[in-house]
């Protein structure tokens, strides 16, 4: 699962504390969780572009030691990270010029003037991801707790690439200097990277890195047929493969919609069991249909100190989208992941669908193209479109 924390939310490096990182990390050990992943935010770990911050360093280091006692391996996120439609930056890697809308650059929880640079030329970026990957390397390369380094979340989400040639330069920038140190690393990429044209190839990306995550988020389920439908999460998940080369896959799921203090008893009611068994239809199908893990998008819902600032201010759903809720407790979601985590499974063979696919036609033709596609998805066809042809 990603480790957002019951009392800060992703906040975790901005106000880490040892004591409550402790009891968190052995919650979720209890939990039956086996790997944990977390954000390291940029404006946190390089606030300057000439280090990585040594109090987050230090901070790192015992979080990688309470991970290693209790036989938990570590996924740390770096880079362009785009939470809630927040990317939290520095005040060097914000362009007050660069609007964008829907994505707000955000420095120390709070929403500062204009957006992200563009990380993936600019070389004032480029010289501060190699100091920061160069540094993390040195510092923790072989480290027993660390099990990949993850090169970003959802990076098309927050700075989207001019060119498709940019982000595939970029990743191979970072990932040779992590293979370089006999690392592992892979990129999380958005489901929305599937459904819509971003200037995200899957294949090519895939080839550079160990390991593929995708976020099957809400908004890209819904396209495909609904965000509490397994079904639909199934669908990205083997078109994923299929785009990526048949790369190995790490899935992310998280609640599309929780109930919320204003929804009736009743309705709210309907809404947990619809969310339970789309956990439960979508755990079974995802290991069924070959991914190489499953990742619950996060831990905790974040407590009332959370409420007013980025990206829960705007995006109210974050609030409730945890395995456990901010009591403690188990959520409608968390109630059958945790069930679900503590079972033994042996990894299927990945099954991609189609298992031929024209790359290029598919994303020149969307939304056409996916519709195709997940039609004869349902219907099992072996007619497929002109693009698999």
């Amino acid at each position: 699962m990603t480790y957002w924390s019951r009392e800060v939310g992703p906040y975790v490096w901005h106000e880490y504390d040892a004591a409550r990182t402790d009891a968190e990390l052995r919650a979720i050990k209890s939990a039956g969780h086996r790997s944990v992943r977390t954000h390291l935010l940029w404006d946190a770990f390089m606030p300057t572009p000439s280090r990585v911050e040594p109090a987050r360093q230090r901070d790192f280091e015992h979080f990688l030691s309470v991970a290693m006692e209790l036989s938990l391996q570590v996924v740390p996120v770096l880079f362009v990270q785009t939470l809630g439609g927040c990317v939290m930056l520095p005040s060097y890697a914000i362009d007050v010029d660069a609007r964008r809308s829907g994505v707000r650059a955000v420095t120390d929880a709070v929403t500062q003037p204009g957006g992200p640079r563009y990380v993936y030329t600019d070389q004032l970026m480029l010289e501060s991801c190699v100091r920061w990957i160069d540094e993390m390397l040195g510092a923790f390369a072989g480290h027993p707790a660390i099990a990949m380094w993850d090169l970003g979340h959802d990076p098309a989400g927050g700075v989207r690439p001019q060119r498709i040639e940019h982000l595939l330069t970029w990743v191979a920038l970072i990932s040779e200097r992590i293979h370089a140190r006999e690392q592992r690393c892979m990129l999380t990429l958005s489901a929305d990277d599937i459904v819509t044209a971003r200037a995200v190839r899957p294949a090519a990306v895939a080839s550079m890195v160990d390991a593929l995550g995708l976020d099957l988020n809400g908004s890209a389920l819904a396209v495909v047929g609904g965000e509490l439908d397994p079904a639909a999460a199934t669908f990205l998940a083997q078109l994923c493969e299929s785009l990526s080369g048949s790369a190995p896959l790490i899935a992310h799921l998280r609640p599309s919609a929780q109930t919320d203090a204003t929804m009736a008893d009743d309705a709210a009611a309907d809404r947990d069991a619809l969310t339970r068994r789309f956990v439960a239809g979508a755990v079974d199908a995802l290991v069924d249909c070959g991914c190489a893990g499953l990742m619950a998008a996060m831990w905790s819902d974040p407590g009332p100190r959370a409420a007013e600032v980025p990206p829960f201010d705007r995006e109210h759903h974050l609030r409730a989208a945890g395995i456990v809720d901010a009591s403690g407790a188990e959520t409608a979601f968390g109630s059958v992941w945790l069930e679900e985590a503590r079972h033994e499974r042996e990894r299927s063979a990945p099954s991609p669908w189609p298992e031929r696919i024209d790359v290029d036609d598919y994303y020149a033709n969307l939304p056409e193209s996916l519709r195709e596609l997940r039609a004869a998805w349902e219907r099992g066809s072996s007619e497929y479109p002109a693009m698999l042809r």
